[in-house]
């Protein structure tokens, strides 16, 4: 990366000056509060542009600025510019995502936001990414890209690729519905927190554009829930059949036994859901009770499920406490439909020992 600086624009030459403008970066970049652009006009017109405007030499393509840009065009205020030389777009991508991830006033949701940006672009073709900024002489033979993200931010591994998930549905959500609701997400007034964002991403794919925005407009307003509360006039059953969850008490007395397990929906109805886990069937469970497990397969997850409850109908006749014990532990795992290497070992064990093939 070669970093070059321009001259001061004056006011004189102000409208000669034109940058391009490209959706893909400035998207990346979070959009200020009305209050914040305001904050950010009177400054400019107090104390002039300190921070130079970023441009990516030889494309006069803003990488940086933009609120600035056009509010000292706006208000002929002088600006002074950096070139910075990158290979290519993904480049230019990666520079704007480290900025801003380099500030200390970006919100968790917009962090979570570029780090899965950056895995994505990074996940697309690693070795051609890392060797762009790899030391020179040093190869790059095999590359764990969530890893190697986690140390650079100091996250873990699986926080990168829940980021790469959070990122694809914002993606999926503003191609689906609109530029607004990425400022519902990311905005610093969210009105749509992460992990109903991406129940929405999973109603685009499943139920279709009107079916989210119906759900999205009652996040948006939760007043007019309230209202129909009030109003007798419940809320529809947001969720479908085959739907992985994990089962949430929440005051439940019915459910504490099975408090934190995973489940599978297996019929929905217009409040409530019957429900499968690894032991028994509940009925009439309701919605807020359920918490849908993100990225978990649910045909691999049924497979699962199916596979347990064999077991436990052998295990609890003859009832090993080592054995339920085992069982138990395979009810509250994170995610039902990716098991690791020992606990593939461990239930293809337990099946033999009971003789189930």
């Amino acid at each position: 990366m070669v970093v070059t600086a321009s001259e001061q624009a004056t006011g004189a030459n102000l409208s000669e000056c034109h940058f391009g403008i490209d959706p893909e970066f400035q998207a990346l970049i979070p959009p200020p509060t009305p209050e914040e652009l305001e904050l950010l006009a009177a400054n400019l017109q107090q104390f002039g542009c300190l921070q130079p405007l970023v441009v990516w030499k030889g494309y006069n393509i803003l990488l940086d600025g933009h609120n600035r840009y056009r509010l000292c065009t706006q208000l002929q205020i002088p600006y002074s510019t950096i070139e910075i030389e990158l290979l290519d777009r993904s480049a230019a991508i990666a520079w704007i995502a480290d900025n801003q991830l380099g500030r200390r006033n970006i919100t968790p949701e917009i962090a979570s936001y570029l780090r899965g940006k950056r895995y994505c672009l990074l996940k697309g073709n690693p070795l051609d990414n890392l060797k762009q900024n790899s030391p020179k002489g040093q190869s790059v033979t095999s590359v764990d890209v969530a890893e190697q993200l986690a140390q650079q931010y100091k996250v873990s591994s699986r926080t990168i690729k829940r980021d790469a998930r959070f990122c694809e549905a914002i993606d999926t959500l503003t191609i689906a519905l609109g530029e607004e609701i990425k400022q519902d997400i990311l905005g610093r007034e969210a009105r749509i927190a992460k992990k109903e964002a991406l129940t929405l991403c999973r109603i685009v794919k499943n139920e279709g554009k009107k079916a989210a925005s119906y759900r999205w407009e009652q996040l948006r307003n939760p007043g007019d829930i309230v209202q129909r509360i009030k109003d007798k006039q419940r809320v529809p059953n947001p969720r479908r059949v085959g739907e992985v969850c994990q089962i949430m008490a929440k005051g439940n007395p019915d459910l504490k036994q099975v408090s934190g397990c995973w489940c599978i929906i297996m019929e929905v109805k217009n409040y409530s859901c019957i429900i499968r886990t690894w032991r028994m069937d509940f009925d009439a469970v309701k919605p807020e009770h359920l918490e849908p497990i993100d990225g978990a397969s649910e045909a691999d997850a049924a497979v699962i499920c199916q596979r347990i409850r064999q077991l436990a109908n052998k295990v609890y006749q003859d009832f090993d406490p080592t054995h339920a014990a085992a069982l138990e532990a395979f009810a509250r795992l994170s995610n039902p439909a990716s098991l690791t290497s020992k606990q593939k070992r461990l239930l293809a064990f337990l099946e033999t020992e009971y003789g189930i093939e």
